[in-house]
């Protein structure tokens, strides 16, 4: 293999490791809720067009990271410590997993499965025109 080989190899790699918009059926909803290192909470979402990747704190609501795209590398959409599975689409996890993203699971929680079970978001999302977090219902959280 010369090294214009190696280059493509590794692209083909990554393209099998990219997240899209089109790979995501369904409604607009949470894919994924989890916490990171910081315990701050990761909320991934489809919304619109776009997957929406928001980190923020759960008590001040202090949004510290958030992105929208229509593209992601699979690894970019999960947190670094756990995700809760009561919050985790099964689609979008198979999805992770077959691009070899590992998700790390917090312990099954059946009251807060019934809590989160009918709702299409499980987490704060971002409104963009306000720069705040905002629960489903539209009021800010």
């Amino acid at each position: 293999m010369n090294l214009a080989d190696l280059n493509r190899l590794r692209g083909e790699v990554e393209q099998l490791r990219a997240v899209d918009t089109q790979d995501i059926p369904g409604p607009e909803r949470t894919l994924l809720l989890g916490y990171t290192c910081d315990r701050d909470t990761w909320h991934v979402y489809v919304r619109g067009a776009y997957l929406h990747v928001l980190v923020y704190d759960h008590v001040t609501r202090v949004v510290v990271r958030y992105e929208r795209h229509f593209h992601w590398q699979a690894a970019d959409l999960v947190p670094d410590k756990r995700v809760y599975p009561e919050s985790t689409d099964l689609e979008f996890a198979r999805l992770l997993t077959s691009h070899g993203v590992d998700l790390q699971f917090a312990s099954f929680d059946p009251a807060r499965f019934d809590r989160v079970a009918q709702k299409p978001f499980h987490g704060a999302i971002y409104e963009s025109a306000t720069r705040d977090l905002v629960d489903v219902e539209g009021g800010s959280l």
